[in-house]
């Protein structure tokens, strides 16, 4: 499990840099067509962009959470049974 919380972490933290690619290149779209309806477009798809990689983010850290939460009720309650067992 925690490779995989690492691994969804990982990708959160990616996120924004990777966003910041697609900044560089549509701002650059959009001023070489500045005063085309295409500028326009392309800047509010660059704001829905931004908003869907914060989605993205959130989700991957809550999911990562969700990941480190199931381990410990695992953990927990699998010591439970061995102490009512008496296994160790």
């Amino acid at each position: 499990m925690k490779g995989s919380q690492s691994a969804l972490n990982g990708m959160a933290l990616d996120c924004p840099t990777i966003g910041a690619l697609a900044d560089e290149s549509t701002n650059a779209a959009a001023a070489a067509h500045q005063g085309w309806d295409t500028a326009g477009a392309l800047r509010a798809a660059l704001a829905e962009w931004h908003e869907q990689v914060e989605q993205l983010t959130a989700r991957l850290h809550r999911n990562s959470s969700a990941m480190e939460q199931t381990t410990l009720n695992y953990h927990t309650t699998n010591q439970s049974i061995a102490d009512l067992l008496k296994v160790k």
